[in-house]
Formats: C-alpha cells, sequence, structure tokens
C-alpha cells in the first residue's frame, strides 16, 4: 500500500490465480461489482497466454487511454512476451484493420453530427418523439446504440426489438418517428460522404466475414469493460477468434454500464455457460464506509446483464481492506469549496500526489480545476495524457475517463450538484466530496461515485 497505485493496479491475489491459468472449452467471461479485481485478472491473463502460445495475443477495451495504460503495465509485469500483445481500443483495431484490406474510411465525428442536426431539423424536430422527449441527444443515441450499434437494418426488426438501457417507452408510430430519422440521417450521411463510429464496425465486420484475404490470426482476443462495447463490436471480436478454446475472454459488468442500448451476449451468438462465466465477489480496494457511500448511488437501480440475467442495484461483496473513509465539504460558495479542494490536496501524505485524482462530470468542470489546480502551484496531469507510469502529479479528468483506473485519493469537486441536477433537485451550495483509497465506478448512466483515504 505503501508503494505507488500503478504497482496496486497489477496486484493479483493468490485466489485469482486459477482464473487466469484455466484451460476454457470455448468463450469465457469474467464478470464481478467494481473493485473486484477483474482487469487485473484480465491483464495477467494476457501474459499466461502469451507465455504458452506462439500467436500473438489481442487486448481490446473501448476507452482510448486504457490501452496506453494497461501496455505499460504489462511491460513491467512481463517485459519478456509485452510485444505480443496488442493493446488497442476497439476502434483504432477496426481502423488500423481496414487500412490494411485497402477500405477506405472516411471517419469525421463533426461532418457526421451535421448531419444529424440537419435530420432533425427535418424529421424529427416536428414528430412524435418531441412528446418523450424534446431533446435530439436522445434519439442521436437511439440511433447509435440501439439501431446501428446492433447492426439493424430493417424497421420491422427494429420495431420488434426490446430495448435495453432505454428509459422511455415507444409504441410503434415512436418507432416509425425514429426509423425515420434514422432514414434521413443515413441519406445525409451518405451524400457528405462520411462515416460515423458504428459504420467503422459495421465495415470492419464486413471485412473479416468475407474471409478473403484471412483476417488477422490471433492466438486469443480479452475484451475489457465489454458491457460499454456495442453489439456490433462484439460480434466483430468474436468472429476473429470463434468459439476456440482459449479464444474469447470477455471481462465486464453490466452495473458499471455508461452508454445506452444494451445487448445480451446471447445476441451476438455467445455461449458462456457453466464454468465459463465466473463472477468475482471480493472487493479489494475499497472500505465498508466507501462501499456503503457508493451503493446508495445505485442500490435502487436493478439492472439487466449482459447475460440478461435482472440483478439489484446493491449486491454482496466480501472486503479485504478496512481503513478508507468518506469526508465531505459543503460550502455556500465555489470560491470557498474551491479553497477546500486546494486545501485537501495539498494535506495529502508527502510525495502521494501522483495517487490522487479529480474527477468532474464535464469538459467545462475540467477546465476550471485545471486552472484552478494550476494556480494554485499543484502539478496536473489530463488523464488523457496519462500512460500508466509513476508520475508526481494530480490526475485531472472525466468520470468516464476515469473508469478501468483506480487512485488512492479520489476529490468529486460539486459532486452533489452534478447528482442532484440529474434528479432535478434544486440545491445552491458547493459540495466538495472526497471518497478515498479507490476511484469506485459503480454509477449507472455515467454517475460515478468515488473514495478517499
Amino acid at each position: 500500500m505503501k508503494a505507488p497505485i500503478e504497482q496496486w493496479m497489477t496486484f493479483l491475489d493468490p485466489a485469482q490465480l486459477p482464473l487466469v491459468r484455466r484451460n476454457w472449452s470455448g468463450p469465457a467471461r469474467i464478470n464481478g461489482p467494481a473493485g473486484t479485481g477483474k482487469t487485473v485478472v484480465g491483464l495477467h491473463r494476457a501474459a499466461h497466454l502469451a507465455q504458452r502460445t506462439s500467436g500473438r495475443v489481442l487486448y481490446v477495451t473501448y476507452a482510448n487511454n486504457l490501452p496506453r495504460v494497461q501496455s505499460t503495465f504489462l511491460k513491467t509485469m512481463s517485459p519478456a512476451v509485452a510485444a505480443r500483445v496488442d493493446f488497442r481500443s476497439l476502434h483504432q483495431w477496426a481502423q488500423e484493420f481496414l487500412r490494411e484490406r485497402g477500405v477506405e474510411v472516411r471517419l469525421h465525428g463533426d461532418k457526421a453530427e451535421t448531419a444529424f442536426s440537419r435530420a432533425w431539423t427535418h424529421v424529427g424536430r416536428g414528430s412524435r418523439l418531441v412528446e418523450l422527449d424534446p431533446a435530439p441527444l436522445y434519439w442521436k443515441e437511439e440511433i447509435d446504440h440501439v439501431i446501428k450499434g446492433r447492426g439493424i437494418t430493417s424497421f420491422e426488426e427494429y420495431a420488434a426489438l426490446r430495448r435495453i438501457r432505454r428509459k422511455a417507452a415507444l409504441r410503434r408510430t415512436h418507432r416509425e418517428a425514429v426509423w425515420a430519422l434514422y432514414q434521413t440521417y443515413e441519406q445525409l450521411r451518405i451524400e457528405k460522404g462520411v462515416h460515423d463510429f458504428n459504420d467503422v464496425l459495421s465495415l470492419a465486420l464486413a471485412e473479416v466475414r468475407k474471409g478473403e484475404p484471412a483476417a488477422p490470426s490471433y492466438a486469443a482476443v480479452i475484451v475489457d469493460e465489454v458491457q460499454d462495447l456495442s453489439l456490433v463490436g462484439v460480434r466483430l471480436l468474436h468472429a476473429l477468434v470463434g468459439d476456440a478454446p482459449n479464444g474469447l475472454l470477455l471481462i465486464g459488468d453490466g452495473q458499471q454500464a455508461v452508454y445506452p442500448g444494451g445487448f445480451r451476449l446471447s445476441d451476438a451468438g455467445i455461449d458462456v455457460r457453466g464454468d465459463r462465466g465466473q463472477v468475482l465477489r471480493t472487493n479489494y480496494r475499497n472500505s465498508k464506509e466507501i462501499l456503503e457511500e457508493a451503493l446508495a448511488v445505485v442500490s435502487d437501480d436493478a439492472f439487466e446483464d449482459i447475460d440478461g440475467v435482472r440483478t439489484p442495484g446493491r449486491r454482496d461483496v466480501d472486503l479485504t481492506y478496512y481503513d478508507g473513509k468518506v469526508m465531505r465539504s459543503a460550502r455556500p460558495t465555489v470560491a470557498e469549496h474551491d479553497q477546500d479542494l486546494v486545501d485537501t490536496l495539498r494535506a495529502l501524505p508527502a510525495d502521494s500526489l501522483g495517487d490522487a485524482a479529480v474527477l468532474c462530470p464535464s469538459m467545462r468542470a475540467i477546465s476550471h480545476y485545471q486552472r484552478l489546480l494550476t494556480q494554485a502551484g499543484l502539478p496536473v496531469c489530463p488523464l488523457e495524457h496519462y500512460d500508466g507510469r509513476p508520475v508526481e502529479a494530480v490526475k485531472l479528468g472525466s468520470y468516464r475517463r476515469a473508469k478501468g483506473l483506480e487512485f488512492k485519493y479520489v476529490c468529486l469537486p460539486r459532486h452533489d450538484e452534478y447528482v442532484n441536477a440529474r434528479h432535478g433537485v434544486d440545491r445552491s451550495d458547493s459540495v466538495l466530496e472526497c471518497l478515498g483509497q479507490e476511484l469506485d465506478t459503480l454509477g449507472l448512466a455515467g454517475v460515478s461515485i468515488t473514495v478517499q483515504v
């Protein structure tokens, strides 16, 4: 515990070693609440497979920053085999694969957004969709995560679809309006000659399924945070190794999903029944006080995991850590609140700034606190620049960017304002929540809660 947090993020409990070395007869999945060491098992599994096979291992996650961090960790853990493990975000891998195959990719997020805005103006804004949600973002997510993310190509398929993790219940007339919006968006996008992120995965899946020339050969594919991938993305990765023994390992937990429009593994043709579905139940990073604070956010939010099982928000875990505590600071002004944040960071033990993180819900808040900490003389390392090597600077980034990472001290400035705003609560005071000895991302829909020693 006295070592930098980076050493903690690769610590494997001896009780987890059998999962690392197990021979799986086909696709397998490791599940469990936040803090139970799923990613650590995945990293050690990658090293184990690289040592015992002659092929390459692909380690994929959704976030762009995690592959850099995980690659650094593996080089430290197993330098002899690190070169045979490819760490990539899913979209990064897909784009590299398509370039190698000579398939033109015209990914342009801004132009795709413009195409959707025009489609909303033409057919969405005056439709029945505004009865349910007048904000176009909800309907953009419906297209991205439910229609294109699942690879749906016909209205009848969409009309019959059971939509997972979507709050608004849609009648047929609403689905007809969504489909009209989707078709108009696709028409305008194609006219602009651009692809969106879903198109990249669909193109890659089509290329892999062609089989000629052969798809890249991997001894194994390990997928971390699988619950945040789209169904098309999971199908793509499954297609690389099929149902080969030890070929596909899926790591993730449906409660920690931050993107709407979920799926079931059966939708991707993946069967992990029996001992190929393992659940971790020991929390290695949170004290009871911290865990209870986190569970209070999600206790009433049951969720459907990617195996189709309905699970309560509050789950029982065994604890191994007892020293963490939660501290709260409520102030009448933002200036006083921010001074508490600075004082809290300055009061950390010597040489501990690199173990601390300040997490925010928006880019605007990140910019504000980067200025604040810099003016206070505190070194800052943006999470998008963090590569897994110890750095004596406070990590700063968004709740989502922090997924998959761990910290000894976490500060959530004005967190209550954010939570209350999401639930329609008017609250004028500024609240700093410092929760420590680890980041515990248990929130649904992007709501995170964390920890401080």
